[in-house]
Parts: structure tokens; sequence; C-alpha cells
């Protein structure tokens, strides 16, 4: 068992604007999971993975392409789904991962 508490969480910039991230765990083949703020207009670039990723939004509004997503909304990502994300308001995401990530 791991435990991840809030007050011992270090926030890290991730080089996009408006967007910072907490690891919560890793695992092999870079597997994972961690909690990311975008602040309201952040935008984090197109990208595709080399595997699933799920995305619950905790708080807030985002929008993956043409998926608005609200809080307690949860959006599944194959390995072959392209798509960038924009904040529509401060927004707090918590993301697991099964493998990489691509930059398109």
């Amino acid at each position: 068992m791991i435990v991840n508490r809030n007050a011992a969480r270090i926030w890290s910039e991730t080089g996009f604007d408006g967007i910072v991230s907490c690891p919560t765990w890793s695992g092999n083949d870079g597997d994972g999971g961690y909690l990311a703020k975008l602040a309201a207009g952040a935008r984090f670039p197109r990208h595709r993975h080399q595997g699933w990723e799920q995305i619950v939004v905790l708080s807030g509004a985002v929008r993956f392409d043409d998926a608005e997503l609200r809080t307690g909304d949860v959006l599944q990502v194959e390995g072959d789904d392209e798509h960038e994300a924009l904040a529509l308001e401060d927004t707090t995401l918590f993301v697991a991962h099964h493998r990489g990530i691509v930059f398109t």
C-alpha cells in the first residue's frame, strides 16, 4: 500500500504555461499516475499515447478536442486517439496511464 498525502505533494512546472503536475505513482513500462493543475486557458499540445490513458476531472472544466468534461467526468483514451487539452476554467485532473506519450 502506498499513501500519497496531500500535505506532502510537490508540484512541478511541466514546461507548458499554466500547467503544473505532481506524480502519484510510477510503475513498469511507463505506467503511472499524476495530478495536474491547469489554469484557465492553459493548453496541453496535441499528442497520442503508446497505451491507454484515463483522466478524471476532480474540479473545473476542460475540453479534449470536441469532448467537454466537468467535475466528476472521466475520459478513457486509447493509444491511437490523438488529442489536445484546453482548460476552460481552473482545473485539477487525475491521470493514470500505460506507457508513454508522443507529441504530434
